[in-house]
């Protein structure tokens, strides 16, 4: 199979070659172009979310509260700002992939990303595929994807916006942007930035939340430029944090982290008659260094970088057969205090294929292979299928093979780390249909996995903790999304955006519910406009959810109110001002046992379209 896989990459891009030497007039370029386009034109059959901007402006102090509020995902956050961990479909942090641009950016140490280092606004979409994503995304995607892309477009455009905003706990933060294009040049520049004591009440404990204080910076470079038979761009971003870890209802906060990560992608596509060759490379750069004490210099620490070369070519037969071959080779070289110095070398080869069989009825079969690792990698694969009964309903199915395999951290670490690690195998399908009656719009899906050699860290020999593949778990339940939306005059709207899920997250071992993942979660938003006026109400329940093992300790269910409501100047359509009122009931919960979230706050904002 290893071979075939090989064998078609090549016959692909041999094809490529021969039409790109045949034909010499480019296809027109679509006016706005995402730079990951495989997330589109390859999950067919896959649940697929876009946030648009106003809910991401909502929520836009960290992605954590972006996707909490907008998605079925659960976050296990220790207090607000700190770290926190994302349970997709029940899955564990390291199950859920985050991709920038089309790359996988989990922590090279880790394997998991901290959502409350990403800013949600330095990208041009927030998608969530739900479902298994190894086959186009590697390691890590099993319960689903968080994609943070950057578009660029050549139509003309002069824009830049400011936005600035102050809150309770000292919080202060702004961003700005400017987007330019001129002749065949693509430009957006931008920085944000979020300063806070979070020094939060405890509802009804006489606590405060102590040594939480922390500060973000991002900046972007988005370029693009449009040559005589493609285009040429480049995508870069720049991340700082620096936090103070805050303590628990039982414990005094003192130590802190420091973390650094940058990335820049260049790509070269080129498209002639049906066919489309990319050339890409990127570096990633993570660092962090973590203080026991906040007050002394001492620390320990880690970097690493991984540098990324592919090339794919994508051919379209018939209108209808669309093949993409991918062949990307990946270097890791990390060196920390408590991993060593390592590296990895990976050699993946990616078969994506799509058949447009009719007007309603879509499938795809894709399959990858990776070598050169020191363990055994398996063969995955995937397909997916839609079929339209009508624009009032359609069905859709996948199924999947995925994977994720050992950490640096996993594999090297100094007190206990296992070089014989596995990667972790799961089974996925996947039953969706989706809905559209009048200005109603929704989505329900019933999914099941069925996960193997994950791994988990047990006490060994001499009382350390080692890791193992030992453990087994089954994952099942129902996701529904609903949109309604209704415009009463040229003056007047609703917008109803709401999610609920019911997960089922099972250690086959123990016959338990797996800890941190609740079984009932929602979320909803209901937004009025009225002219230049717009109101909203949001609202957030979790269920009871497990914190030991033995089932035997909850962080009990909650449900939070948020208000918001924002002014756009008649005189200045350039200027729109508002604020925020979270928590309104000034409800006591938590995310993590002992750590509680803030109680009610404010937020007034102003921002400037120039």
């Amino acid at each position: 199979m290893k071979r075939i896989c090989l064998h078609i990459i090549f016959v692909i891009l041999l094809c490529s070659a021969s039409a790109y030497a045949q034909l010499d007039s480019i296809q027109q370029l679509p006016e706005v172009m995402l730079t990951d386009s495989k997330l589109i034109q390859f999950s067919k059959g896959f649940k697929l979310e876009k946030l648009n901007d106003s809910l991401i402006d909502r929520n836009a102090s960290s992605l954590t509260e972006t996707l909490r509020y907008n998605t079925a995902i659960y976050f296990k956050e220790n207090g607000f700002g700190m770290v926190s961990s994302p349970s997709f479909r029940g899955t564990n942090a390291t199950q859920t992939a985050v991709v920038w641009n089309g790359i996988n950016i989990n922590s090279v140490f880790t394997g998991q990303t901290d959502f409350n280092t990403i800013s949600p606004l330095n990208y041009t979409e927030i998608a969530i595929r739900s479902g298994g994503g190894g086959v186009q995304y590697g390691s890590g995607a099993v319960g689903g994807s968080i994609h943070l892309n950057d578009a660029y477009t050549f139509k003309k455009i002069d824009e830049t916006k400011v936005g600035l905003h102050y809150g309770s706990f000292s919080t202060l933060g702004g961003n700005a942007s400017t987007t330019q294009t001129w002749g065949d040049h693509y430009l957006n520049v931008g920085v944000n930035f979020i300063n806070s004591e979070n020094d939060y009440d405890y509802v009804e404990k006489n606590q405060k939340n102590k040594h939480g204080q922390f500060v973000r910076f991002a900046a972007k470079v988005n370029e693009a430029r449009k040559l005589k038979r493609g285009v040429a761009t480049w995508n870069s971003e720049y991340t700082y944090n620096d936090r103070n870890f805050s303590g628990s209802l039982n414990t005094i906060g003192i130590d802190a982290y420091k973390d650094i990560t940058t990335r820049n992608l260049w790509q070269l596509q080129q498209k002639v008659g049906v066919v489309n060759t990319k050339g890409s490379f990127a570096h990633l750069f993570e660092q962090y260094n973590y203080f026991p004490n906040s007050e002394k210099s001492f620390n320990t620490g880690g970097k690493a970088n991984t540098f990324i070369g592919a090339f794919q070519s994508e051919v379209l037969l018939q209108k209808k057969i669309r093949i993409n071959g991918k062949l990307e080779y990946t270097y890791v070289a990390a060196e920390g205090d408590n991993v060593g110095d390592n590296s990895r070398k990976t050699l993946a080869a990616v078969v994506l294929i799509n058949h447009k069989l009719s007007e309603k009825f879509n499938y795809g079969i894709n399959f990858r292979q990776e070598f050169l690792n020191d363990f055994d990698n398996p063969f995955l694969f995937s397909a997916d299928a839609k079929y339209s009964f009508s624009k009032q309903y359609a069905l859709r199915l996948n199924g999947s093979k995925n994977y994720r395999v050992p950490t640096f951290n996993d594999l090297y670490w100094y007190a206990g780390g296992n070089i014989d690690l596995k990667p972790e195998t799961s089974y996925q399908v996947e039953l969706g249909q989706e809905f559209s009656i009048g200005k109603l719009k929704a989505d329900v899906a019933a999914y099941y996995i069925s996960s193997k050699d994950l791994i988990k860290w047990i006490p060994g020999n001499g009382g350390l903790w080692q890791p193992a593949n030992i453990s087994k778990t089954r994952n099942y339940g129902i996701e529904t999304v609903l949109g309604y939306y209704i415009k009463f005059n040229n003056q007047q709207s609703l917008d109803l955006n709401a999610n609920y899920s019911y997960t089922k997250a099972e250690d086959l071992e123990k016959e338990k519910q797996l800890i941190y993942v609740p079984f009932h979660k929602a979320s909803g938003t209901l937004v009025y406009n009225f002219q230049k006026f717009s109101f909203y109400v949001q609202g957030l329940y979790t269920g009871d959810t497990y914190t030991t093992t033995d089932n035997s300790e909850t962080v009990d269910r909650y449900t939070v109110f948020n208000l918001g409501a924002q002014y756009t100047l008649p005189f200045n359509q350039n200027i729109t001002f508002g604020g925020r009122f979270k928590n309104v009931l000034n409800v006591y919960y938590e995310n993590v046992a002992y750590r509680p979230m803030p109680s009610q706050n404010i937020q007034i904002f102003l921002n400037f379209n120039i």
